[in-house]
Protein backbone atom coordinates (compact mmCIF):
# COMPACT_ATOMS: atom_id res chain seq x y z
CA UNK A 1 0.00 0.00 0.00
CA UNK A 2 1.48 3.33 -1.01
CA UNK A 3 0.65 6.60 0.59
CA UNK A 4 -0.03 9.63 -1.52
CA UNK A 5 2.31 12.55 -1.02
CA UNK A 6 0.92 15.66 0.63
CA UNK A 7 0.37 18.42 -1.87
CA UNK A 8 2.44 21.25 -0.42
CA UNK A 9 1.32 23.70 -3.10
CA UNK A 10 -2.22 23.73 -1.64
CA UNK A 11 -0.88 24.22 1.87
CA UNK A 12 1.41 27.07 0.84
CA UNK A 13 -1.33 28.66 -1.28
CA UNK A 14 -3.77 28.55 1.65
CA UNK A 15 -1.13 29.92 4.00
CA UNK A 16 -0.28 32.72 1.59
CA UNK A 17 -3.95 33.55 1.08
CA UNK A 18 -4.52 33.54 4.84
CA UNK A 19 -1.59 35.93 5.36
CA UNK A 20 -2.84 38.21 2.61
CA UNK A 21 -6.35 38.32 4.04
CA UNK A 22 -4.94 39.06 7.51
CA UNK A 23 -2.95 41.98 6.09
CA UNK A 24 -6.00 43.28 4.22
CA UNK A 25 -8.19 43.16 7.33
CA UNK A 26 -5.43 44.89 9.31
CA UNK A 27 -5.22 47.67 6.70
CA UNK A 28 -8.87 48.16 5.82
CA UNK A 29 -10.20 48.43 9.39
CA UNK A 30 -8.07 51.47 10.37
CA UNK A 31 -8.89 53.09 7.03
CA UNK A 32 -12.61 52.77 7.77
CA UNK A 33 -11.99 54.22 11.23
CA UNK A 34 -10.06 57.11 9.68
CA UNK A 35 -12.89 57.82 7.24
CA UNK A 36 -15.30 57.85 10.17
CA UNK A 37 -13.11 60.33 12.06
CA UNK A 38 -12.84 62.57 8.98
CA UNK A 39 -16.63 62.68 8.60
CA UNK A 40 -17.05 63.23 12.33
CA UNK A 41 -14.47 66.03 12.39
CA UNK A 42 -16.09 67.78 9.44
CA UNK A 43 -19.52 67.54 11.07
CA UNK A 44 -18.16 68.71 14.43
CA UNK A 45 -16.52 71.77 12.86
CA UNK A 46 -19.67 72.52 10.92
CA UNK A 47 -21.80 72.26 14.05
CA UNK A 48 -19.46 74.65 15.91
CA UNK A 49 -19.77 77.25 13.12
CA UNK A 50 -23.57 76.81 12.96
CA UNK A 51 -24.73 75.93 16.49
CA UNK A 52 -28.29 74.87 17.08
CA UNK A 53 -30.21 76.50 19.90
CA UNK A 54 -30.56 74.40 23.05
CA UNK A 55 -32.94 75.49 25.77
CA UNK A 56 -31.99 73.21 28.65
CA UNK A 57 -28.75 72.37 30.40
CA UNK A 58 -29.54 68.68 29.89
CA UNK A 59 -29.59 69.33 26.15
CA UNK A 60 -26.16 70.94 26.35
CA UNK A 61 -24.78 67.95 28.27
CA UNK A 62 -26.38 65.53 25.84
CA UNK A 63 -24.92 67.46 22.91
CA UNK A 64 -21.47 67.31 24.52
CA UNK A 65 -21.30 63.69 25.74
CA UNK A 66 -23.51 61.65 23.40
CA UNK A 67 -21.00 61.82 20.52
CA UNK A 68 -18.39 60.30 22.85
CA UNK A 69 -20.67 57.32 23.44
CA UNK A 70 -21.18 56.93 19.71
CA UNK A 71 -17.42 57.17 19.09
CA UNK A 72 -16.85 54.39 21.64
CA UNK A 73 -19.56 52.24 20.02
CA UNK A 74 -18.19 52.73 16.53
CA UNK A 75 -14.55 52.08 17.47
CA UNK A 76 -15.30 48.97 19.53
CA UNK A 77 -17.59 47.60 16.83
CA UNK A 78 -14.89 48.22 14.21
CA UNK A 79 -12.58 46.09 16.33
CA UNK A 80 -15.25 43.40 16.41
CA UNK A 81 -15.62 43.66 12.62
CA UNK A 82 -11.90 43.07 12.24
CA UNK A 83 -11.77 40.10 14.62
CA UNK A 84 -14.91 38.38 13.39
CA UNK A 85 -14.10 38.87 9.70
CA UNK A 86 -10.63 37.48 10.28
CA UNK A 87 -12.10 34.46 12.07
CA UNK A 88 -14.64 33.85 9.32
CA UNK A 89 -11.96 34.00 6.65
CA UNK A 90 -9.71 31.61 8.60
CA UNK A 91 -12.62 29.22 9.02
CA UNK A 92 -13.35 29.47 5.30
CA UNK A 93 -9.81 28.77 4.14
CA UNK A 94 -8.76 26.20 6.75
CA UNK A 95 -12.16 24.59 7.49
CA UNK A 96 -11.24 24.29 11.17
CA UNK A 97 -14.22 25.88 12.89
CA UNK A 98 -15.24 24.10 16.12
CA UNK A 99 -18.81 23.62 14.91
CA UNK A 100 -21.22 25.02 12.37
CA UNK A 101 -23.01 26.87 15.17
CA UNK A 102 -19.78 28.67 16.11
CA UNK A 103 -19.14 29.59 12.49
CA UNK A 104 -22.69 30.91 12.07
CA UNK A 105 -22.51 32.71 15.42
CA UNK A 106 -19.28 34.40 14.31
CA UNK A 107 -20.99 35.45 11.09
CA UNK A 108 -23.85 36.90 13.10
CA UNK A 109 -21.38 38.77 15.33
CA UNK A 110 -19.88 40.21 12.13
CA UNK A 111 -23.36 41.36 11.12
CA UNK A 112 -23.93 42.88 14.58
CA UNK A 113 -20.60 44.69 14.49
CA UNK A 114 -21.23 45.99 10.96
CA UNK A 115 -24.73 47.08 11.96
CA UNK A 116 -23.40 48.87 15.03
CA UNK A 117 -20.50 50.60 13.31
CA UNK A 118 -22.51 51.64 10.27
CA UNK A 119 -25.63 52.93 11.96
CA UNK A 120 -23.75 54.20 15.02
CA UNK A 121 -21.46 56.17 12.73
CA UNK A 122 -24.43 57.60 10.88
CA UNK A 123 -26.20 58.51 14.13
CA UNK A 124 -23.12 60.27 15.48
CA UNK A 125 -22.97 62.44 12.35
CA UNK A 126 -26.74 63.01 12.39
CA UNK A 127 -26.61 63.91 16.07
CA UNK A 128 -23.89 66.54 15.62
CA UNK A 129 -25.11 68.17 12.42
CA UNK A 130 -27.27 71.23 13.21
CA UNK A 131 -29.88 70.72 10.47
CA UNK A 132 -29.83 66.92 10.15
CA UNK A 133 -30.37 66.55 13.89
CA UNK A 134 -33.90 67.94 13.47
CA UNK A 135 -34.91 65.04 11.22
CA UNK A 136 -37.23 62.42 12.81
CA UNK A 137 -34.61 59.71 12.20
CA UNK A 138 -32.35 61.58 14.63
CA UNK A 139 -34.91 61.70 17.44
CA UNK A 140 -34.18 60.28 20.87
CA UNK A 141 -36.96 57.72 20.47
CA UNK A 142 -35.52 56.41 17.23
CA UNK A 143 -32.06 56.21 18.76
CA UNK A 144 -33.44 54.37 21.79
CA UNK A 145 -35.19 51.89 19.50
CA UNK A 146 -31.94 51.37 17.56
CA UNK A 147 -30.02 50.79 20.82
CA UNK A 148 -32.61 48.21 21.94
CA UNK A 149 -32.55 46.32 18.62
CA UNK A 150 -28.75 46.43 18.58
CA UNK A 151 -28.63 45.07 22.13
CA UNK A 152 -30.92 42.19 21.13
CA UNK A 153 -28.67 41.38 18.16
CA UNK A 154 -25.51 41.35 20.31
CA UNK A 155 -27.11 39.18 23.00
CA UNK A 156 -28.32 36.70 20.36
CA UNK A 157 -24.87 36.50 18.74
CA UNK A 158 -23.04 36.10 22.04
CA UNK A 159 -25.58 33.54 23.20
CA UNK A 160 -25.15 31.50 20.03
CA UNK A 161 -21.39 31.23 20.42
CA UNK A 162 -21.58 30.70 24.19
CA UNK A 163 -24.14 27.93 23.74
CA UNK A 164 -21.98 26.16 21.16
CA UNK A 165 -18.80 26.38 23.29
CA UNK A 166 -19.87 26.75 26.94
CA UNK A 167 -16.29 26.38 28.24
CA UNK A 168 -14.97 29.21 26.07
CA UNK A 169 -15.07 31.85 28.76
CA UNK A 170 -13.62 29.68 31.53
CA UNK A 171 -9.93 30.02 32.31
CA UNK A 172 -7.79 27.40 30.63
CA UNK A 173 -10.59 25.60 28.80
CA UNK A 174 -9.45 25.95 25.19
CA UNK A 175 -8.74 22.29 24.51
CA UNK A 176 -9.42 21.49 20.88
CA UNK A 177 -10.81 24.91 19.96
CA UNK A 178 -9.10 26.53 16.99
CA UNK A 179 -8.56 30.28 17.41
CA UNK A 180 -9.76 30.20 21.01
CA UNK A 181 -8.04 33.48 21.87
CA UNK A 182 -9.72 35.26 18.99
CA UNK A 183 -13.10 33.81 19.92
CA UNK A 184 -12.56 35.04 23.48
CA UNK A 185 -11.69 38.49 22.19
CA UNK A 186 -15.12 38.62 20.54
CA UNK A 187 -16.45 38.71 24.09
CA UNK A 188 -13.84 41.22 25.27
CA UNK A 189 -12.25 38.48 27.32
CA UNK A 190 -8.50 38.59 27.84
CA UNK A 191 -6.34 35.71 26.71
CA UNK A 192 -4.55 33.79 29.41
Amino acid sequence: MTSSPIDTSDISRTSSLSSTITALVACITPMIGLLYFCALTWTYKFSRRNPRPLNKTSGVRLQRYAPLVYIFLVLSSLAEVAISSWLILQYRFHHNYPSIVVRNGTRFILFCASWTSGIGGAYSVLFLHPTWSRHPVSSIGTQALWVFITWIFWVAGAGTINTAIPTLLMRGQCDGIAYCGQLRSLFGKENY
